[in-house]
C-alpha cells in the first residue's frame, strides 16, 4: 500500500496558486494521503491576511485539506496573539523551535505530531528560520522579538524531540522553513529524518530525502511504499498545476474577501491627497519622511525613504485596505548611524535614472521598483552641483549621522552605500504604513510635504 505526500511552500498569500492546489487535492487526495506546507503561506502585503491576522486565510488551507503546516516568518511576523488565533483553525501548525519570550511554547503550537497512515506511523517535525543562509545564530530575533517570539537553534530541540518519540514512530518527517543550505546541514547532523519538506529559500529542488516547491507553483509529490514492512520512497516529483474552475473554492474565497473587504474599507480621517512619483521628489515621501523624524522625537540628524515604498498616490478614499494597496511592504522604521561618505555616495546613487528604475526586490519589499531617495525637510540638495546640507551645514564624509529609515535600506537593498549589521541598527515596531495611517491628521507634517528639498 502507497502513501502518497503532497507538498507546498512559500504561497505568500498566492490564492491563485493556492486554487489550483486545491482543486488538484479535491480530485486526487485520498484517505492514506497528507499535504504538508512548509510555511509562509500568510503574507502581510495581503487585504485577506491583514484584516484577522491570517484567520480567513487558514479557512482557504482547511478547504484544501492540509494535514499540518511549519510556521514560517511570515506567520511569526502576525505577532504572537495573532499566531495563537491561527491554531485555532484546527490545522496543526508545527514548529519545534519556536518560544515565546518566556522561552515558553506558544499556546497550541505544536513541537511534533503523529500521523497514522496505512498502518505506519509518521512523525512530523516543523522548523521555523534560525540561522541566516551564512550560519549567523538568532538572525531573525531582531524582527520576531518585536512580536514577542524567537527562535531557538533547531539541530539540538529537533534531536530532543525525536529522542522524546523514540520508538512511537516508523517514518520521519521535517517540514523545514529554514532554507534549502540550513537544510542540507540539518539533515547531515539529524540522521533519523527520512524526508525534509523544505521553505523560506524559494527553491525547486528535489532528490532523494528532500523536496521543495518553490513559491507555490509547484507541488511536491513523494510516494511511499511499504516494502518488507519499512516505508520507502519510490517517487519524489514535482506537479505543474493547470488552471481550472472550482466553484468551491471560488465560493468561499468570494466570501471571505466581501468580509474582510468590509472590515478594511472603512474610511480613514484625513487632511489631503498627496501626490506621488517613484523617480522624483515627491510631496508622499516628503511626508513620510518627516513622519520619521517626528516619530524619533527629531533625535535622529536626518530621515531617507526609497520612492518605492509606495505603489501610487495617497488619495480618496483612504482606508486600512488602500493604505496595504499603497503600502504593500512590510518594512519597519529603523534607526542606525553611518557616515557622510556612505551617505554621499547613496544620494548621488538616487539621481542615476537606470538604477531608480530597477526592480526592488529585496527582502520584506512587495513592491515593484526600487525608486529614487526622498529626505526630511532639514537636507536640502542642489542636483546638478551635488551640494548637500543637512540643518544648513555640509556634508561632512567623517562624520556620524543619525538616519531613521526602513530596513531595506537598511539591509543596502538599492543602496549598498547605507548597509550597516542588524546589530548596529535599532528597529522599531509597526511598519511604515502604519505611520502614514499614524499621521493623516497632522497638519504640520502635510503642510512640510510640500516643501521642496531638491533644487
Amino acid at each position: 500500500m502507497n502513501i502518497v505526500i503532497y507538498h507546498s511552500n512559500d504561497f505568500h498569500s498566492d490564492f491563485n496558486n493556492l486554487k489550483k492546489v486545491n482543486s488538484y487535492l479535491r480530485k486526487n487526495k485520498t484517505k492514506n494521503d497528507l499535504y504538508f506546507d512548509s510555511g509562509d503561506y500568510t503574507d502581510l502585503s495581503s487585504i485577506i491576511v491583514q484584516a484577522d491576522g491570517g484567520k480567513s486565510a487558514m479557512k482557504l488551507m482547511v478547504d484544501s485539506q492540509l494535514d499540518a503546516m511549519a510556521i514560517g516568518n511570515n506567520e511569526i511576523d502576525l505577532g504572537c496573539c495573532a499566531l495563537e488565533k491561527l491554531t485555532e483553525s484546527g490545522i496543526p501548525l508545527i514548529s519545534t523551535n519556536l518560544r515565546n519570550l518566556n522561552n515558553a511554547s506558544v499556546q497550541g503550537v505544536l513541537s511534533s505530531k503523529i500521523f497514522i497512515r496505512a498502518g505506519k506511523r509518521l512523525l512530523v517535525l516543523g522548523l521555523s528560520p534560525y540561522y541566516s543562509k551564512d550560519l549567523l545564530h538568532e538572525a531573525y530575533d531582531l524582527f520576531f522579538m518585536m512580536g514577542g517570539l524567537r527562535t531557538h537553534e533547531p539541530i539540538e530541540l529537533l534531536k530532543e524531540e525525536i529522542e522524546k518519540q523514540k520508538e512511537k514512530y516508523d517514518y520521519c518527517i521535517l517540514l523545514s522553513h529554514s532554507g534549502l543550505g540550513i537544510d542540507q546541514m540539518i539533515l547531515e547532523a539529524v540522521s533519523e529524518i527520512d524526508l525534509c519538506l523544505g521553505g523560506h529559500t524559494h527553491d525547486i529542488e528535489t532528490y532523494r530525502g528532500y523536496s521543495q516547491s518553490g513559491k507555490g507553483e509547484k507541488l511536491g509529490k513523494i510516494t511511499l511504499e511499504v516494502i518488507e514492512g519499512q516505508l520507502v520512497e519510490v517517487e519524489n516529483i514535482q506537479l505543474d498545476l493547470k488552471e481550472s474552475n472550482d466553484l468551491q473554492f471560488d465560493k468561499l474565497y468570494s466570501e471571505i474577501e466581501k468580509s474582510t473587504d468590509r472590515l478594511l474599507s472603512k474610511p480613514l480621517s484625513y487632511i489631503r491627497e498627496l501626490p506621488f512619483t517613484a523617480f522624483k521628489q515627491s510631496e508622499l515621501i516628503n511626508f513620510i519622511c518627516d513622519a520619521l523624524m517626528k516619530e524619533s522625537h527629531y533625535e535622529c540628524d536626518l530621515a531617507i525613504m526609497h520612492a518605492g515604498i509606495a505603489e501610487k498616490a495617497l488619495v480618496h478614499p483612504i482606508s486600512r485596505k488602500s493604505l496595504i494597496e499603497t503600502f504593500p511592504s512590510k518594512l519597519n522604521p529603523t534607526k542606525y548611524k553611518i557616515n557622510g561618505k556612505e551617505l554621499r555616495e547613496a544620494i548621488h546613487l538616487s539621481f542615476d535614472d537606470e538604477n531608480i528604475r530597477r526592480s526592488g526586490k529585496g527582502a520584506g519589499f512587495r513592491g515593484s521598483v526600487l525608486g529614487t531617495l526622498g529626505f526630511s525637510r532639514n537636507v536640502k540638495i542642489i542636483e546638478e552641483s551635488r551640494v548637500i546640507t543637512i540643518d544648513g551645514q555640509l556634508l561632512e564624509d567623517d562624520k556620524s549621522y543619525l538616519i531613521i529609515t526602513d530596513d531595506y535600506l537598511q539591509r543596502g537593498s538599492g543602496y549598498p552605500s547605507l548597509k550597516v549589521a542588524d546589530s548596529e541598527a535599532i528597529f522599531e515596531p509597526g511598519f511604515i504604513r502604519d505611520l502614514v495611517e499614524k499621521y493623516l491628521m497632522d497638519e504640520e507634517l502635510f503642510k512640510f510635504s510640500k516643501e521642496i528639498r531638491i533644487f
